[in-house]
């Protein structure tokens, strides 16, 4: 079975088409970049993949389930998905955006999300901001609490819109390590954009955005 399966997606904002007959499969365990350009619609592919976007026609289908027809809670344990920009509610500190999720979707206490939380914060090196308020943050930093959430909550597909992008050299492969090694003890499947400069060399296949749809590259 296909940890995510895109069948025959066409989506189009304003009348402009987005996607065409777009079609992936994902599967368990596979780890796949998608190099993205300017509006090509990189962040769509991932919010669809998500459940938080709808397609025009078309199925998105995560573990033999269309995502449409999942309660909350399945969807909760099937994707989570860490956001380029924002994802972090304003009224939660930090911390707090990572927890309460857990806290509302599982009988997790909060001793073992907090015990869950401390060491993969340590190894991102974000610790330090947990007690701080998403405004507080930069992009970079944005980036690497919503990918610690992601990582907390141990879905079956996590979907990073262009983690990498204004990372310092050593602070993309600190957090590559860190992502890899959670991904390899935990088995899920990662779905990630990428942009000019990112590293894909991890990737079991990279594929680009061309013509509303997905084509792998050599």
């Amino acid at each position: 079975m296909m940890r995510l399966k895109l069948d025959s997606i066409d989506l189009a904002f304003d009348g402009r088409p987005i996607f065409q007959d777009l079609n992936l499969q994902l599967k368990p365990s596979e780890i796949v970049c998608v190099q993205t350009g300017v509006l090509d619609g990189g962040s769509s592919l991932l919010r669809l993949a998500a459940g938080l976007l709808s397609p025009d026609s078309g199925n998105v289908v995560v573990d033999g389930m269309a995502l449409k027809d999942m309660t909350e809670q399945a969807r909760f344990g099937a994707t989570c998905m860490g956001f380029e920009a924002g994802g972090l509610l304003s009224i939660f500190t930090n911390y707090n955006n990572i927890a309460f999720p857990l806290l509302y979707h599982t009988d997790m206490s909060e001793m073992a999300i907090a015990e869950r939380i401390a060491p993969l914060a340590d190894a991102l090196q974000v610790k330090a901001l947990l007690q701080q308020e998403p405004h507080q943050l930069n992009d970079v930093q944005t980036r690497l609490m919503n990918l610690l959430r992601a990582m907390v909550f141990r879905p079956k597909l996590v979907l990073l819109d262009e983690v990498q992008s204004g990372m310092s050299f050593d602070m993309r492969e600190n957090m590559l390590n860190v992502l890899l090694a959670e991904q390899q003890a935990h088995g899920y499947s990662v779905l990630m954009t990428t942009t000019v400069g990112d590293r894909t060399d991890f990737a079991d296949r990279t594929l680009a955005i061309a013509g509303g749809k997905l084509e792998p590259i050599q």
